[in-house]
């Protein structure tokens, strides 16, 4: 499923972008080789590098592309969450260690939580980006309550997992 979450979004930044494609399918392509190697050797100390990549990646295409604000931003961005948080699974899943079916069955919901969580703010984040912005206090203190709202829904989710 990592890999399939993957791919989905390289597909995205290919799709989007395509003057970007050698850069951005290069780097693609390293990730996607560093993701294979994780999940064969199950190395969870390079989890990180092929969601890494692939948000490099995007990067670049949102930079040739040269448009305003991405409306796909807050998919990509849970597609990036789930390449990695599903490739950990998988290689937690090879532990000799037996795993109670409401253990696996709470890891799941956690893992939707936030996934669902991370999709609505990301949406709500990409909203107000693409609101006109004037030059009134009312869109300054919007945005900075936003921007806190994001930040401390990132902690609470922290403390929680």
């Amino acid at each position: 499923m990592s890999a399939a979450a993957y791919a989905a979004v390289l597909t995205d930044i290919l799709a989007h972008a395509p003057r970007a494609a050698p850069g951005t399918a290069t780097l693609g392509a390293a990730g996607a080789i560093v993701l294979v190697f994780v999940l064969v050797r199950a190395t969870p100390a390079v989890v990180a590098w092929p969601p890494a990549l692939l948000g490099a990646a995007y990067g670049i295409a949102l930079v040739v592309h040269g448009s305003g604000v991405d409306d796909a931003a807050p998919l990509v961005a849970v597609g990036l969450l789930l390449c990695g948080e599903l490739a950990s699974w998988s290689i937690d899943t090879r532990l000799r260690i037996a795993t109670e079916r409401a253990v696996v069955r709470a890891r799941g919901a956690a893992v939707a939580s936030l996934a669902f969580a991370s999709l609505a703010v990301a949406a709500l984040v990409v909203a107000l980006a693409a609101a006109p912005a004037g030059a009134g206090l009312a869109w300054t203190a919007l945005g900075a309550a936003a921007i806190v709202g994001v930040v401390a829904l990132a902690v609470a989710l922290a403390r929680r997992a």
